[in-house]
């Protein structure tokens, strides 16, 4: 997951153009509210449009803003409601009385674009853990790998299980668990497992954010581990062409030997840096990748400390 930045609102949504389907909706919805009418699922239709779909496509770069997977088409991609349209499955757990946040359906701000897998709640799914230590612990979990639910769907937790109800209410009294990655920085709140037996994301530091976030969305799941961890091999190759080609840089003393072994850096350097660029798959694993191989090879140019 990275940071997203909103992008223009669609003319379709801009609470400006009153005409527009998406301030049109709100004020039927809202009379059908008041009529004390339960909406249906046909009552909202303004953040289907295909060029709200596709400015949130452009906006997460063709990507889950979630999981980082790239999307292959509409059939399996999601119009995601951040905050719920229609309930919230913590406050129903908790006693409260939420309808959903149907005033905020046709909201740009509420929306982003989510793989099906993220969006929807599925119990067949394998969840890897991310304690596994060698590829042999990680094949043996996988022959008796228990499964599991995990989807976004209604979920909106929020610190203390306070949620807002009503229209009037100020959204900024929810503290939500879930992490919104145009609103969050979700690196302050998640970090990558890189050098052991899977490709997996955890909490950091037990932040309660980050574990909402990969366990509630399935983060772990197999598939996109191994999705993943294909990606992670490749950048742990470019890896180790960077530190053998600066070992010998430094230890060779003819000019035009070190010059190719600059070369052969320069290289894997360039190949490793353009999988962090934020249109590339899994860019968040990537940039936490990076840092590790640029502290690395910080080390080793450091001058030798004389005994």
């Amino acid at each position: 997951m990275i940071k997203v930045e909103r992008t223009r609102c669609p003319d379709q949504l801009n609470p400006a153009m009153h005409n527009q389907i998406g301030p049109t909706e709100l004020r039927k919805v809202t009379d059908k509210m008041a009529r004390g009418e339960k909406l249906l699922g046909d009552d909202f239709r303004a953040y289907r449009h295909p060029d709200v779909r596709e400015a949130l496509r452009e906006m997460s770069f063709g990507k889950c803003v979630y999981c980082e997977s790239k999307i292959a088409g509409s059939q399996d991609t999601d119009v995601e409601h951040y905050r719920p349209k229609k309930g919230v499955t913590e406050a129903d757990k908790a006693g409260i009385a939420h309808e959903g946040y149907w005033w905020l359906a046709m909201v740009w701000e509420n929306l982003v674009l989510s793989c099906m897998h993220c969006n929807q709640m599925r119990s067949t799914l394998v969840i890897i853990p991310d304690d596994l230590e060698t590829e042999e612990e990680f094949r043996e979990f996988l022959m008796r790998a228990p499964e599991s639910r995990a989807g976004k769907k209604n979920a909106f937790p929020t610190q203390g299980n306070v949620w807002v109800t009503t229209p009037d209410g100020d959204l900024r009294d929810e503290k939500p668990l879930i992490l919104n990655p145009v609103d969050d920085t979700p690196e302050d709140h998640l970090e990558w497992v890189l050098f052991k037996g899977a490709s997996t994301v955890r909490a950091r530091n037990n932040s309660p954010e980050g574990e909402a976030t990969r366990s509630i969305l399935g983060l772990n799941r197999r598939w996109l581990e191994e999705d993943r961890r294909i990606h992670l091999l490749e950048m742990r190759e470019d890896r180790n062409d960077i530190i053998a080609a600066i070992n010998n840089w430094i230890e060779v003393e003819d000019e035009d030997a070190r010059r190719r072994f600059k070369a052969t850096a320069d290289r894997a350097i360039a190949r490793l840096m353009e999988k962090k660029k934020p249109h590339r798959p899994f860019a968040g694993m990537a940039s936490a990748f990076v840092k590790l191989v640029q502290g690395e090879v910080a080390q080793m140019m450091q001058p030798p400390v004389e005994g």
